[in-house]
């Protein structure tokens, strides 16, 4: 019988409120950065993942943001089509398909993203317990082999 406790831990077991990198194809640990670009005060928070390197994202958090930037996206040319004679006049027209192209851009990415991990998900919910345990177990002694 698998330990249930085991499989929350896995980092090869699909999780929405825990951090997934695309690059690993896990959920790994990650480091929190606060990064700033040169010259600038402006920071940024990073969530990296302590094996790849790479951006980290919690599903669960992604998603509302992604389907709301992809509806405004969507919804706004449609809502500048019925009003289109009132911000043409104010001209406002251009200013409004560029936030609302933005907005589709950076809904996309994050399209793109969630779509990796639907699909490793969807692989990973295709396999048994004991599976995902030996996979699990396997991916954390590659870990602790790359660390040495």
């Amino acid at each position: 019988m698998i330990d249930e406790k085991s499989l929350i831990r896995n980092p090869v077991v699909p999780n929405t409120n825990a951090y997934w990198c695309y690059r690993c194809k896990a959920q790994n640990g990650f480091d929190h950065l606060i990064l700033s670009g040169p010259g600038s005060y402006d920071e940024y928070d990073k969530m990296s993942c302590v094996r790849g390197q790479a951006s980290t994202f919690k599903p669960a958090e992604t998603r509302p943001w992604m389907l709301g930037l992809l509806g405004f996206a969507v919804g706004a040319p449609v809502l500048e089509f019925c009003v289109s004679h009132a911000i043409m006049e104010s001209g406002m027209l251009w200013a409004a398909v560029g936030f609302a192209a933005f907005a589709g851009l950076i809904g996309f990415m994050m399209l793109y993203h969630m779509r990796h991990w639907l699909s490793w998900s969807r692989r990973q919910g295709t396999k048994s317990a004991e599976q995902l345990e030996w996979e699990g177990r396997e991916y954390i002694t590659l870990i602790e082999k790359e660390r040495k």
